[in-house]
């Protein structure tokens, strides 16, 4: 026997080895920290990251990363998705306008049996025997249609978080100074052309809302890199390349 083997009773680890449990999420109640930072950062939220049925039945809708939590990326997501519905394929008019009736605290009860509608779309919380409450997306919609959706600004990217999926610009036509952040993939992505290396100083055009009342509301759509647009030849009256 070896100098070193004292036989299994003697096992550094001990009779059975325990992995050392994950820090708890000082947020939630159902989640790993490592867990709810790997959820903010992901569309599909914390649920998406697990895969045994216990878990996914008690990390289901943990506010650290759910789309109705303000910063998630599910939430921004879910702000990008209300605002090119809104620009690009509106709602019914009958729908918008009960949308429209609540956000201005107007009776709505002639309509009120197309309130499931705003349900299904996130723009409205409700359940029956509720009042329904506009959603933050229900508000990104109503301004995307109402509001200075059409402003097209220059967007500067100031700093890139990866493991937020996340990256903050100046869009000079909200602001010179203040900072908005929007997730990663806008602006890195084969369309802009930009990768995590070259993102940070580059120069794109994205439509906006520029009258957001913070920041946080900034919403980019139809991002752009004017580097890799298509420049006519001077002898081309066409631009044929």
């Amino acid at each position: 026997m070896s100098m070193y083997d004292d036989g299994p009773e003697h096992e550094p680890f001990g009779p059975e080895y325990v992995r050392p449990q994950n820090a708890g999420c000082p947020d939630c109640s159902c989640c790993t920290a490592a867990l709810c930072a790997v959820g903010r950062a992901s569309v599909s939220e914390c649920v998406g990251h697990v895969d045994d049925a216990e878990t996914i039945a008690r990390v289901t809708g943990c506010p650290c990363s759910a789309e109705f939590t303000r910063g998630t990326i599910a939430w921004r997501a879910g702000m990008i998705r209300a605002v090119t519905f809104a620009t690009e394929k509106p709602l019914r008019s009958p729908v918008e306008s009960l949308l429209t009736r609540l956000s201005e605290d107007q009776p709505y009860a002639d309509v009120a049996q197309l309130l499931p509608k705003l349900t299904a779309r996130r723009y409205v919380r409700w359940k029956p025997g509720m009042e329904p409450v506009v959603t933050d997306f229900g508000w990104a919609y109503i301004s995307a249609r109402w509001g200075a959706r059409r402003t097209t600004s220059l967007v500067t990217i100031k700093a890139v978080d990866v493991e937020a999926a996340t990256v903050q610009v100046l869009a000079s036509s909200f602001s010179v100074d203040e900072l908005v952040t929007v997730p990663l993939h806008q602006v890195v992505n084969s369309r802009t052309g930009l990768t995590v290396e070259t993102a940070v100083g580059a120069t794109l055009y994205a439509e906006l809302n520029a009258d957001a009342p913070a920041a946080d509301l900034v919403v980019l759509t139809k991002v752009s890199n004017p580097a890799m647009a298509v420049t006519a030849r001077p002898d081309s009256p066409d631009g044929a390349r």
